[in-house]
């Protein structure tokens, strides 16, 4: 494979580094698409770094700051996270986040939701159980690059349908067509399908065909997706699967090695 480069920055590589360390190396506007799942607040404390609640929304801001200078003006950041309950109550710290971001000059452009039908029971037991996320879409504005026709299914119902007097925004009649219809704002994916390799003991995994599915929808072939907290590589095997670039940043060593090997398979396969 032909190395390529992104300013000092060999591509399709993680790193191990600070997230900070790392986009500070990185070209102005060179990345098109950021997928990421950072840690979410003091969920996962002993098993990698963790973020207080009352520091999350400035912390995020923080990193943010250093996407909104290497991020295209048509490119996307989604954000995996759900807030945990706490004393009975869902934490506000997400809600916080958000707001901090849209104050910090952010555009929050939609909220997907990521389906978990085979979601384990997790959660307070005098409670449903927790069976979905939030994917958080953030832009420099809301004029972003978006394809939702690229998981979009062959429909005989493309369009609105009406007739005179249905819908009333409508003047006249109109007819639904066949084509490829728009996929809708959430995406039924099971944890089944997470990497169970033997060598893969990272505890918070997203599966690849939901980095997939987000990747086919907010940017095109040759794109350079980049993950700040890369884990075990997810964000990547997805990238390389669909003719994307990659590069991402993992402040653990063990997490770094797991990732690579699974970027290695992935790449000797294709």
């Amino acid at each position: 494979m032909v190395k390529e480069f992104l300013g000092n920055l060999e591509l399709n590589k993680v790193y191990c580094m600070d997230c900070i360390e790392g986009m500070r190396m990185i070209p102005d506007e060179s990345i098109d698409l950021v997928v990421t799942s950072p840690p979410y607040a003091e969920q996962r404390k002993h098993q990698y770094r963790s973020i207080p609640e009352k520091e999350y929304p400035q912390w995020t801001v923080f990193w943010m700051n250093e996407v909104r200078r290497i991020l295209k003006p048509e490119g996307s950041v989604i954000i995996n996270i759900r807030p945990h309950l706490k004393n009975g109550q869902i934490s506000d710290y997400v809600l916080r986040t958000r707001l901090a971001l849209r104050e910090n000059g952010w555009s929050e452009n939609e909220e997907l939701i990521w389906i978990k039908p085979d979601a384990p029971p997790m959660g307070s037991i005098h409670r449903p159980r927790r069976s979905w996320e939030s994917l958080l879409w953030f832009g420099k504005s809301g004029k972003v690059y978006c394809n939702p026709k690229a998981n979009g299914n062959e429909s005989n119902r493309v369009g609105f349908e009406s007739k005179k007097g249905v819908g009333e925004y409508k003047h006249g009649t109109s007819k639904a067509k066949k084509g490829i219809s728009r996929c809708r704002d959430y995406v039924e994916i099971g944890t089944s399908k997470v990497d169970r390799s033997d060598y893969n003991t990272h505890p918070a995994q997203y599966p690849v065909q939901l980095a997939e599915w987000l990747i086919k929808m907010l940017s095109t072939k040759n794109s350079v997706v980049l993950d700040p907290f890369m884990g075990s590589g997810t964000t990547a095997v997805a990238a390389l699967k669909n003719n994307r670039k990659f590069i991402g940043f993992e402040i653990s060593k063990e997490y770094v090695e797991i990732a690579n090997k699974r970027i290695n398979d992935i790449s000797n396969n294709l």
